[in-house]
Order: structure tokens, then sequence, then C-alpha cells
């Protein structure tokens, strides 16, 4: 008795202790990594991580301006999502850091809460890092990462696009240099814009479309180049040259020399955590979805096998250190994934040399970043703006119809007139909606034999069997599409009241659930009720398991399995 007694909790030790030592699988990730190491990778990590440098080094200054954030925050979540990114994630090529899209959102959740420009807006910005950062850490650990699956490309594709606008437009201001204040609203910034537009600063617009016309020119020549660097270093010398900081040009100024400082956050402000978490999970499910989908795109050419759970402790993790290391929310980069990957990278040590490798960059040349006209940056970011616009994919999508078509369009729309957040979540919800609309109305429909009787085919065109129907159900037998599958039934019977019999072709369906036999249930006590009965055929293994478990198949009787 009492080794009885002692059992259960052993066996149950034994379960907590798998289930920790599963958990702390996601955390000893960097010691995987560099045991596994190949040292002949060495050479081409380096190469390949002193490339991406290059290309976020820009691209972190302006993604930063996109935020309303001081540009060392876009360098400091450049430096601190590389590394920690790369080493607790999952895919070898992709990289982590500050983004076009989620830089918008962040802007967009900010500004509800404080004003750029004061120390309030940067706390605030490194507890929204904090918050998507738990909430991905979570779902990860929780191995939650198939919920990604049920968010349609259509979202990703309308919401990119949508942003791509915003971000355009909100740069209007800084390229022209016009005293209008930022804001998520996209009527009151046409109108600042527009109302203003008498003021415009010539020499800061001339900046700016050198900027753009460099990138565009470089980018004609060769897509290795790195245009927004080039473009940024011709204008600074520009204005460094001709003095043009002294004509109303406005700078960057100079950066911080030093390590990332670290931030006291206001871990246990109640309010403030309650107004940023509809934001910050809206960021964290975006960004999620774009992590993985970028992760994916370049495995299907490499063969390497992904673990999503894995890559969402690594973002998780990543935003976190952000928010206590003077960053903020960052994300997989498609664009710096992709170059890293064509500049030949092997492993996701390459994303950690290229943090490195800014690091050296910000304590090197911090002071050269005063002479960086924000004219130029914003020229940088209409160029990135316009490129999120995926039209051959939008038109593909468009082309296909169906609820695609929808969930882009009220994506998109979504995306230019609410709040950031709540379009998101408006798209998400919409796919799962969709996803819900679409397995819940399984087509059932009769069939009959063909001429030659080798298969069972729909023939409409065709008269019934006056005795026996016979049906196919072609999707799963669950909660959400028995009342559609009862109907079905029920209207071919209502068509066909001389067919005492029925036959259920189950051939396609995979999963059955307990609604599923209340229903077969259901369907047999009508039949029989009126002198005739229910047979099945062809019930997969997975459904036999249910109908056992339940004794639905001593219910239904041996001989009706057919």
């Amino acid at each position: 008795m009492n080794a009885t007694l002692r059992s259960p909790p052993r066996q149950a030790t034994g379960s907590v202790l798998r289930q920790l030592w599963a958990v702390s699988a996601f955390f000893t990730r960097p010691a995987a990594i560099i045991r596994t190491y190949p040292r002949n990778a060495l050479p081409r990590d380096l190469v390949a991580g002193l490339t991406v440098a290059l290309v976020v080094l820009p691209q972190a200054i302006a993604y930063a301006l996109i935020a309303e954030l001081p540009p060392q925050m876009g360098l400091y979540a450049a430096i601190v999502g590389s590394i920690v990114g790369a080493l607790w994630g999952s895919s070898h090529h992709l990289q982590t850091g500050p983004t076009n899209a989620a830089s918008l959102l962040v802007l967009s959740v900010l500004l509800t809460i404080s004003t750029p420009g004061t120390p309030d807006y940067l706390i605030v910005a490194g507890m929204m890092a904090l918050l998507v950062g738990i909430f991905r850490l979570v779902i990860g650990l929780a191995r939650l990462g198939i919920l990604v699956n049920f968010v349609s490309d259509s979202v990703i594709v309308g919401f990119t696009a949508g942003a791509g606008l915003l971000i355009f437009l909100n740069q209007l201001r800084n390229l022209l240099r016009l005293n209008v204040a930022s804001t998520p609203a996209l009527g009151e910034t046409l109108q600042g814009v527009v109302t203003h537009l008498d003021e415009t600063h010539v020499p800061s617009l001339a900046l700016g479309v050198g900027a753009i016309l460099i990138i565009l020119l470089l980018r004609r020549l060769s897509r290795r180049l790195p245009g927004p660097l080039i473009a940024m270093v011709a204008t600074s010398f520009a204005v460094g040259l001709l003095g043009l900081g002294n004509q109303g040009v406005k700078v960057i100024g100079q950066l911080p020399r030093g390590l990332p400082p670290l931030t006291p956050l206001p871990l246990l402000e109640l309010e403030l955590i309650g107004k940023l978490s509809t934001g910050a999970l809206a960021v964290a499910g975006i960004g999620l979805v774009e992590a993985m989908s970028i992760a994916r795109s370049i495995a299907s050419k490499t063969g390497q096998r992904l673990d999503s759970n894995q890559e969402f402790v690594g973002q998780g993790l990543a935003n976190i250190a952000c928010g206590f290391l003077s960053g903020y929310t960052c994300s997989g980069s498609f664009t710096r994934s992709a170059v890293n990957f064509e500049a030949g990278a092997l492993t996701s040590l390459s994303s950690v040399f290229c943090g490195l490798f800014v690091l050296a960059a910000v304590l090197g040349l911090a002071p050269l970043a005063a002479y960086i006209p924000l004219s130029a940056l914003a020229g940088v970011l209409a160029v990135t703006a316009y490129s999120l616009i995926d039209r051959r994919s939008m038109a593909r999508i468009w082309r296909g119809g169906g609820g695609d078509r929808v969930i882009m369009v009220v994506t998109l729309l979504a995306t230019l007139l609410l709040p950031l957040q709540f379009a998101v979540l408006t798209g998400i919800l919409m796919s799962l909606a969709y996803y819900l609309l679409q397995t819940s109305t399984p087509q059932v429909r009769p069939v009959l034999p063909n001429d030659t009787f080798t298969h069972f085919v729909y023939r409409p065109d065709k008269p019934p069997c006056p005795q026996l129907g016979i049906i196919e159900i072609l999707g799963d037998l669950y909660f959400g599409a028995v009342h559609h599958i009862e109907e079905s039934i029920q209207e071919n019977s209502d068509r066909n009241p001389s067919q005492r019999f029925l036959l259920l072709r189950m051939h396609s369906i995979e999963h059955c659930d307990v609604s599923g036999i209340h229903a077969l249930e259901h369907i047999a006590r009508t039949y029989r009720e009126h002198g005739g009965d229910l047979y099945l055929t062809r019930v997969g293994e997975s459904v036999m398991e249910i109908m056992r478990a339940t004794g639905f198949d001593q219910f239904l009787g041996a001989d009706h399995l057919l």
C-alpha cells in the first residue's frame, strides 16, 4: 500500500522534471550553437555580418525616426536585437532588429500615451518592448507557435502596404521640413502637410530628393551596394561642406558613444501596462507572423528545419533585452535577412557579428552623425516605404478573389483609417473567422456510382436511388461543422423522403470530436425512427478510435461499419 501511495508523486515529479528540462532547452540554445559551430563557416559569417551591418546602420537610425525616437535607440535595438535574436532563435539567416512595420506600430501606440521628445516617451517605448518580448516568450514556451499558421498572408500583404503608405505620408513633413506634429491619424497628417506646404524648406527638400536619387541609381547599378548608407554619407558630406546646418537644415546631432546603457523601467505601473497591453499584443502577433514568414522563405532555399517555438523564444528575449538596454521593439527584417543569406551566411553567428560591427561603428563613428540631415533620412524611408507595397502579391491575391481578397482590402483600409494595433487585430481576427467559416461549412453532397460502377461521383443530373441515400462529407466532423452537416443531410432527406437508409462516406474526415459523435447518433436515431438505418463506410483509424472510446461503434453496430 505504501508503495502504491508513493508511486503517483514519483510519476508526477518525473513529469514535472521532463517539462522543466524541455523548457530549459529553449534557453541553452547558445551553447548548442557554439558547440556545433563549424570552423570553416567563420570567414563567410564574418563577411555576411559586415555586409548586413552596412545596411542596418542607416536603417536603424531611419526606423527610429519613424517611431519618433532618438537615433541611438534604433542603433541599440539593432545591436541587442541582432545578437540576442540570433543566439536564442532557430533560423540561421533571420536578422532581428528595428523594422518599418514595428516602428510604425510603436509610434501609433506611444502617441496615445506620451509625447515624443520627452523622457517619459523613451521609458514607455522601453516598456512596450518588454511587454512585446514577454508575449512572444510566453507563446514560445507554451509551444503555441502553430498559432501563426492561422494568420493569412493577405493580412501581412494588406498591413505592410498600408504601413508603407502611412510611413511615406508621415515622412513628408521631414522631407519638406514642415513644422507639423506627428500624429497616427492619416487625415490629420495630410491636412497638416497641405496647410503648411508653403513653408517648404528648399535645401532640405533638395537633400531628401538627392538621397532618393542616389539610392535608385545605385540599385540600377548593383543591388549589393549599400545605397541608403552611401546616400546618408553623401548628404552628410554636403551638409558639412556647404554649412547647410546654419541654413536651417535639421540634423540628427552627435550620438552618445558607449555600450547600450541599462534603462530602469516602471515594472509595477499597472495602469501603464494596461494601456500598452493591447498594442503590445498586436505588435507581438504581427511580428511573429512576419519573422516566421521570412525565416520559412529562406529555409525553403537552404533546407533548414525550423523550430517556430524556439524562434518565438529568441524574438521574445531579444525584445526583453532591448527594453532594458535602451532599445525599442524589434522584429525580423526581410531586407536584412535576404542580404544576410545572399552574402553567404552559414549560421546564426553572422547576425551576432553584425551586432558587434554596429557596436564598433557606434563607438568609433558616433560624432559623424552630427551631420546627417533628417530630410535625407526621410528620403531613405520614402524609398523603403514604397518597397513595402508588394504590388505583385496584391495583384495575385486580387485575382484569386474570395475571402483572401476581402481580408487584404479590409486590413489595408483598417491600417489607413484605424489605430494600427486594432488594424492588425482586425486582420488576424478576420483570418481566424475565414478559417472557421471554411471548416464549419464542409461540402456535404450526394454521390452515385459512375457508369462503370468503379467510383462514387457527384452526379446531380442523375436520379437518386429511391431507397438508399449515399452522401460524402468533405471535411472534419467537429463541433463547428456538425450543425451544417446535419442540416445538409436533413435537406437531402426532405428532397428524397423515400430514402429510408443512409450511407455516409467518411474517407475525407480526419478529425471527429464528441459533438460529431452526438450528430451521428442523432442522424442514426432519425433514420431508425422512420424504419431505416445509418451505415458508415471508409472510416479512418483516428475517427474509429473516438467511436470506440465513446461506445458509438456498439450503438451503431459492427455490421454497419463497412
